[in-house]
């Protein structure tokens, strides 16, 4: 019985490993290409706007719930409020297109044409409560403004850059 456990609970990992994988290509992605600052600037306050930024952002990605999470992990290193992640974490997972085909199969394309609309409301929603529930007192959004600069990818703190494909 024991045996049988552990072997359903590798069955399982192995079926998540790749929508993991994407995930967190993603969220390489994201820590390459994207600046902490703009992350901080447009998910960073616990307002209506940056949670609505969030729900948006995550609507065409096309991550499954394992595989969102590296993403929003990402997010929140990169001084995202717990209001915009939250909001990231409900409504991306909803919109995968494997959900879709499979919703618009059982239940019609007037389902599957709502699902998106839905999931932006549901991830508005929870956002918007974590916003009014979480404490006031967080530090992590604020940024160290004795950093002037650091490099995402090499933690330089002198001024440089990198081509694409040192970036890649």
């Amino acid at each position: 019985m024991i045996y049988e456990l552990f072997n359903e609970i590798l069955k399982t990992f192995v079926a998540m490993a790749p929508y993991l994988l994407i995930g967190l290509f993603f969220a390489g992605v994201l820590h390459v290409f994207v600046d902490p600052k703009f992350i901080s600037k447009h998910l960073g306050n616990d307002s209506f706007g940056s949670v609505v930024k969030a729900a948006v952002f995550g609507i065409p990605l096309p991550l499954c719930s394992c595989g969102v999470l590296p993403v929003a992990l990402s997010l929140r290193k990169g001084k995202a409020s717990n209001g915009s992640t939250v909001s990231f974490l409900i409504s991306t997972p909803q919109t995968g297109i494997d959900s879709l085909i499979a919703t618009w199969g059982m239940l019609g394309p007037v389902f599957a044409i709502f699902r998106p609309f839905a999931a932006i409301i549901m991830g508005i929603f929870g956002g918007i409560i974590t916003n009014l529930f979480s404490a006031k007192n967080d530090n992590n959004n604020i940024i160290d403004s004795s950093k002037v600069f650091e490099c995402n990818i090499c933690y330089k703190t002198t001024p440089h850059s990198h081509t694409f494909l040192q970036k890649i």
